[in-house]
C-alpha cells in the first residue's frame, strides 16, 4: 500500500532547481524553515565567499553537492571540501567558505537550531 501526502505537504525538494547563482556575490536560497531548522542550498560562483561566521545556538551541516570550497575553520585554519562530503560545524565554531576553483560550488545548509543567529568572524 502506497501513502500519498496532500498536495500542501512537501518533504522532497530538488537541489539543482532550487540554487541560485549571482554575478556579484554568493546566493543563499532558503528551502524549507520549521521551529527545528532551516534548510538553504547555497550557489558559489568561482571567487566568490561565504563570509566567516558562527552560530551560538546551532550546528551547521553542510553537504557538497558539486564543485569545492576553501573552508573556514578559523584563526587562520581551513582545508577544502569537495562534492560528497559533509562537514559540520558545533555551535560557536567558525565556518565559511571561498571558492578558489575553477568551477561551480552548490552546497545544503542544514541549520539545527530553533532560530538563526549569525555572527561574523575572521576565518
Amino acid at each position: 500500500m502506497t501513502d500519498t501526502l496532500p498536495d500542501s505537504i512537501q518533504r522532497t525538494f530538488d537541489v539543482e532547481k532550487s540554487v541560485r547563482f549571482s554575478p556579484d556575490k554568493a546566493i543563499v536560497t532558503e528551502i524549507l524553515i520549521t521551529k527545528h531548522s532551516s534548510i538553504a542550498v547555497w550557489g558559489v560562483h568561482p571567487g566568490q565567499q561565504v563570509p566567516a561566521h558562527t552560530h551560538p545556538d546551532g550546528q551547521d551541516t553542510w553537504i557538497m553537492i558539486r564543485g569545492e570550497l576553501t573552508y573556514y575553520l578559523g584563526n587562520g585554519h581551513k582545508k577544502i571540501i569537495s562534492a560528497g562530503q559533509i562537514d559540520v560545524a558545533e555551535p560557536s565554531q567558525v565556518h565559511g567558505a571561498t571558492n578558489e576553483g575553477a568551477e561551480d560550488a552548490v552546497f545544503v545548509s542544514i541549520y539545527s537550531a530553533p532560530s538563526l543567529k549569525v555572527i561574523p568572524a575572521s576565518p
